[in-house]
């Protein structure tokens, strides 16, 4: 299996959406600007199939970079309501 690496892609998630995991990214969480890097691997078990695991690790410099942005332009948490 080929696996691809999404280098300095961030995707932005909503509630009930769903995610395809074929490969490794960055995710932005709502309205926060919380950035998370994801990793995806396959676990082979016996008898009940093969399993899917994620693991995610919050990205601070992202993250800070991200909400910076968001601020100056007013977005998500700094939006005048």
């Amino acid at each position: 299996m080929e696996r691809r690496k999404l280098s300095n892609v961030i995707i932005q998630r909503f509630d009930n959406e769903w995610v395809d995991v074929t490969c490794e990214r960055s995710v932005r969480c709502c309205d926060c600007g919380l950035i998370h890097r994801e990793e995806y691997r396959i676990v082979p078990t016996d008898g009940d199939g093969d399993h899917i695991i994620r693991k995610a690790v919050r990205d601070r410099r992202a993250t800070s970079n991200m909400r910076r942005s968001m601020k100056a332009r007013k977005e998500g948490l700094w939006e005048n309501k």
